[in-house]
């Protein structure tokens, strides 16, 4: 008996334009013990479907049809006092982004003793307990003192580990995760996940698993339904999904995903056009006007889902996972030899930032953010930076493009010193050095248009009359992808796609010689991501651009970059061309990496293929990290060496850089994929 059972469902919401149908006839069942992914781009109807299930759907929002029954109850006749009992109890919801779900003027402890308190009647201090308990659950270093944090003293990983806390607090039968680690490096995202499936087989908790992210799924999911257009087009097991797509739509998204076997030299996979917008819908199949096999029938009627134990709504389905058809693939001209001549320098670079004591009179103290990276970037290189969640990353990102100013150390550009250089003289540099923000929503004001802000660049620096920056703001939007009417709209009238490419344009718009982007594609879907990524290529060939480009996804940086940078709490410990990296990783923290990216391959070898991160241990604080090497608190290799000893960044056996005592060799790193 399954313990969700979700039949017929529909739900409807009043918006200014219309009443669109976010979820339109979905059924789906999650038995006990069993992890089902739902899988789709933004606006197929994912999250829409779990509000639904929780029923905390928006202003104007109603479920109009269908049922939803749990561990045997119907949900849809419950009135709201009852089911607010239901949530946190019974059923929980892991949201996407923390910032939006935690109280910011909380303490975390206040927050998970509340959901605990609400559902069970405890002491303070047993909810204190049960708080301080599930935190250490979920990976959280130092759980009893994050209990006294606020959310915005954490880092993004550490929210997402409360959140996840927070929905684990009273055991629930059913987890509904949306997105549970969109924005967290592989190593983390591999511990929340694995942490989750775990739970799973101990409470015997069904898991309604939404997200992107197709390599999530091969790896962690027991059954697979992808939604399109507020409807399920294909369900079945994850094996025989992968190896046998059924639908076009869920054969595209495989095509567009970047993977580590991938030619550089070859674009990515894109499905072209947008989903739809579920208003006044034209008959017939709802990814007909994308699919290059769509035909009359296509378009007058709209297709059941037929097939079985593998069910799919296509007239015309695929037979296996031939891509070359399906998807807009193109074949990159090899770029001109990238230029030898360096534009970027770091030399010993430190960033400390400090931090007030908890105790009064206590002395301060400091956290070590970047620790002695030396760097040289050449022009026209793409550089990537790889590292977990507070390695540093962004904070030598910012150092980069002059928004932070080093400790110690030295940042030149063109051969001149950034720190050195007057008020005026800086701002001049500026022009040349850009960065686009991990958050395009939250980087672009709201208030202005689309227009005023790429334009704003132009007016901050005196360039140009206003006919010139119009004709400059009309040139950008048709280089980046966007129709020139964008111009008179504003940033929340856009997909999260298309305001990266409102990002993007605005970040080119002083023609800099070097960008910084932080994280560009981490929230995007994978049809869009690969949008913006053969976008980021295309543009670097026209322009010369020089890319530094920060993630914690390897894959992408394996595409994307020349060479890559490896990061471990605040000092550089690999560095190398990308191929050299990921074929032959040297430092026991990239092979660890390396192991921990989900592949998004045939469910067969799920058994076989390690999911553990190969990254035991704790993440030691950055306010008082380890001795010696950093990372030997964590590495199986380690020896008294490499705990009195810092080791330094240099080749090592005529191979690529790299800092470590007892460096990996060939035959160790034949298991690493």
């Amino acid at each position: 008996m399954s313990l969700l059972e979700v039949t017929g469902l529909r739900t409807e919401i009043d918006t200014a334009q219309g009443r669109i149908c976010p979820v339109d006839g979905v059924s789906l069942a999650v038995r006990a013990g069993e992890t089902l992914g739902v899988v789709g781009e933004s606006g197929s109807g994912k999250t829409m479907t779990g509000m639904s299930i929780m029923r905390l759907l928006p202003p104007g929002g109603s479920i109009t049809g269908g049922s939803i029954r749990l561990d045997g109850r119907e949900l849809t006749e419950l009135d709201e006092s009852v089911m607010r009992t239901v949530r946190g109890s019974e059923l929980a919801m892991i949201f996407q982004d923390p910032m939006t779900s935690l109280n910011p003027v909380r303490t975390i402890g206040s927050q998970l003793r509340e959901a605990y308190r609400i559902h069970v009647d405890s002491s303070r201090a047993a909810a204190t307990a049960r708080a301080t308990e599930v935190l250490g659950l979920v990976g959280m270093p130092r759980p009893r003192e994050r209990l006294d944090d606020y959310p915005h003293q954490l880092s993004g990983g550490m929210r997402q580990r409360v959140m996840i806390a927070l929905g684990l607090m009273c055991d629930p039968k059913l987890l509904i995760a949306d997105e549970p680690t969109t924005a967290l490096d592989v190593s983390i995202q591999a511990q929340i996940l694995t942490l989750i499936d775990d739970l799973k087989s101990q409470l015997s908790m069904g898991v309604l698993l939404i997200t992107h992210d197709m390599g999530v799924i091969a790896e962690y999911a027991d059954r697979v339904a992808v939604m399109y257009g507020g409807q399920v087009v294909e369900q079945s097991g994850v094996q025989e999904l992968f190896e046998r797509p059924r639908h076009r739509y869920t054969q595209a998204l495989l095509a567009a995903m970047p993977t580590l076997e991938l030619d550089r030299n070859a674009e990515l996979a894109t499905i072209p056009g947008s989903p739809p917008k579920l208003l006044d819908l034209a008959p017939g199949c709802r990814f007909a006007p994308r699919c290059a096999f769509a035909q009359d029938d296509c378009r007058s009627a709209d297709p059941s889902l037929i097939g079985g134990d593998h069910l799919h709504a296509c007239f015309h389905p695929a037979d296996g996972r031939t891509q070359a058809a399906d998807v807009v693939v193109g074949v990159r001209e090899a770029a001109e030899p990238r230029g030898s001549d360096s534009l970027v320098q770091l030399f010993d670079v430190h960033k400390r930032f400090g931090v007030r004591s908890r105790r009064p009179f206590a002395p301060s103290r400091a956290v070590q953010a970047v620790s002695g990276v030396t760097l040289t970037i050449a022009a026209g290189e793409t550089l990537g930076i790889v590292g977990e969640s507070g390695c540093g990353k962004t904070t030598l990102g910012r150092m980069l493009v002059g928004l932070e100013r080093p400790t110690s150390g030295s940042v030149s550009f063109d051969g001149r010193d950034l720190s050195a250089q007057s008020r005026t003289g800086f701002r001049r540099r500026r022009r040349d050095l850009q960065m686009m923000f991990q958050d395009s929503a939250a980087a672009l004001d709201p208030r202005m248009t689309v227009a005023a802000l790429i334009a704003e660049p132009l007016v901050a620096q005196g360039i140009g009359t206003r006919r010139e920056r119009r004709r400059t703001v009309a040139e950008l939007l048709a280089a980046v992808g966007l129709p020139p009417e964008a111009a008179e709209r504003y940033p929340h009238e856009f997909s999260g796609g298309q305001r990266q490419r409102i990002a993007m344009a605005r970040a080119l718009a002083l023609r800099p010689k070097v960008i910084v982007a932080d994280e560009p594609v981490s929230a995007l879907d994978v049809s869009v991501q690969a949008q913006i990524l053969n976008l980021m290529r295309s543009l670097q060939d026209r322009y010369g651009q020089t890319y530094v480009v920060i993630s914690h996804d390897l894959s992408l940086l394996k595409y994307l970059a020349d060479r890559i940078g490896v990061m471990y709490l605040g000092r550089l410990v690999e560095l190398g061309a990308g191929e050299d990296v990921y074929s032959a990783p040297r430092h026991p923290y990239t092979a660890g990496l390396i192991k921990a990216i989900p592949v998004p391959e045939s469910a067969k070898n799920r058994e076989a293929a390690a999911r553990s991160t190969g990254l035991g241990g704790e993440l030691p604080s950055a306010i008082d990290p380890p001795s010696g090497c950093h990372f030997r608190t964590r590495c199986p290799l380690a020896t008294e060496r490499c705990a009195t000893e810092v080791p330094i960044l240099k080749p090592s056996d005529g191979l690529h850089a790299v800092a470590c005592h007892h460096p990996l060799t060939t035959h160790v790193l034949t298991p690493v994929r």
